[in-house]
């Protein structure tokens, strides 16, 4: 900026002109409005674009803040970029004179114009902050999961495709690593998820086969303890924080032996059959590919042998190892969680025992908890 006392006029040929030398604010606005340019340029790559990103989904209100913090900051990054060089264009050694038959005018440039672009570039900036952290905010909460309080380590979680998620999910879908969650909310155990993205196959990267060698999730870091497999890592946490949360390992030996007993039944009689059932009916439809109905069907006769055993275990057992809620129980939850959003509910429905034991399941805070974490209806 300058005042009448550094413009000169000088005349030749007939042609008034302002002159003057240049002052720092040339510099100062042209370093300016590239140091805008750069940070705009960080803030929207950083972020990614909407179309075009990978990973989880902000939410809906996330998504038109940072829609509206998208475009106005564009907007006034413009602005204040055209100011900041209008300034210090209008610094440099001439300006034009406005003529008139009795009068002339020496364009300088006023306070106004650098405090004008000054304002305009911190709230460019600060727009650029709040649609970075609207659009990742989602991004960290799934993956490897730590444990925080409790000294605990981490749990590698995944990214799957499958059913419809509520407005702000975590996308903690996968029945795997939500055996582990829910270890963790029964259990009163603090964690932190950190996101493996299967869709770029994240999860078969060195990095993540140090934790999981056959490339899978979940996996956990405990400190230097490393383990994988989520029945192994839910009777680990179970076992190490014994004395706090849900007992869900047994009260005596004979107790134990029996909810391993149905532990071991869920691994080798239930999921066996749950699993393919879940990838034919929910997850190839997500993923575009064929359900294979014969299959299904002969597993659906299969299960029902299963289902059976199941009923006339409960008819005598509040739980299926007893009268208390046990790991027995909940590494069962996640399969029956999605074989429940399938047709196959009519055959948990039709057995009585079954139904009350499955309400009496997703009754549970840990349960409601861990459905809002996923974005589904509890």
């Amino acid at each position: 900026m300058r005042g009448k006392s550094q413009t000169k006029v000088t005349t030749s040929d007939s042609l008034t002109r302002c002159s003057y030398h240049r002052s720092p604010a040339y510099n100062l606005g042209f370093a300016s409005a590239v140091f805008l340019m750069m940070a705009q340029i960080i803030a929207s790559v950083g972020s990614g674009c909407f179309c075009c990103r990978k990973g989880p989904a902000p939410s809906r209100s996330k998504w038109i803040i940072s829609l509206i913090c998208f475009i106005v900051s564009w907007f006034t990054f413009v602005i204040a970029f055209l100011v900041l060089l209008s300034g210090a264009a209008l610094n440099d050694e001439h300006a034009e004179e406005a003529a008139f038959p009795d009068a002339y005018f020496c364009y300088t440039v006023g306070t106004g114009v650098f405090s004008t672009g000054s304002v305009l570039s911190l709230v460019t900036i600060a727009l650029g902050i709040v649609y970075y952290l609207c659009l990742n905010s989602s991004n960290q909460n799934v993956g490897v999961t730590r444990t925080v309080a409790n000294q605990g380590g981490g749990i590698a979680m995944g990214q799957p495709q499958i059913p419809e998620r509520g407005e702000d999910p975590v996308f903690v879908t996968a029945a795997c690593p939500q055996r582990v969650l829910l270890c963790f909310l029964e259990k009163e155990i603090e964690f932190e998820i950190v996101h493996v993205d299967l869709d770029t196959l994240e999860q078969k990267k060195p990095q993540h086969l140090l934790r999981q060698p056959f490339g899978q999730v979940p996996a956990i870091e405990d400190g230097d303890f490393k383990l994988f497999e989520s029945r192994a890592i839910a009777r680990y946490y179970a076992t190490k924080y014994s004395n706090q949360g849900t007992n869900l390992l047994g009260k005596s030996l004979e107790h134990r032996a029996i909810v391993d007993q149905w532990a071991d039944v869920e691994t080798h009689y239930f999921n066996v059959l749950a699993f393919p059932i879940v990838l034919n009916l929910v997850i190839k439809p997500r993923l575009g590919e064929e359900c294979d109905a014969v299959l299904v069907e002969e597993l659906k006769a299969k299960l029902g042998v299963v289902l059976d055993i199941y009923e006339n275990r409960l008819a005598s057992n509040r739980f299926l190892a007893g009268d208390e809620f046990t790991m027995a129980d909940l590494t069962h939850m996640p399969a029956m969680g999605y074989l429940m959003r399938t047709d196959v509910n009519q055959m948990v429905k039709a057995r009585v025992n079954m139904n009350r034991w499955w309400e009496e399941l997703t009754a549970r805070p840990a349960w409601k908890k861990l459905m809002k974490m996923a974005g589904f209806e509890a």
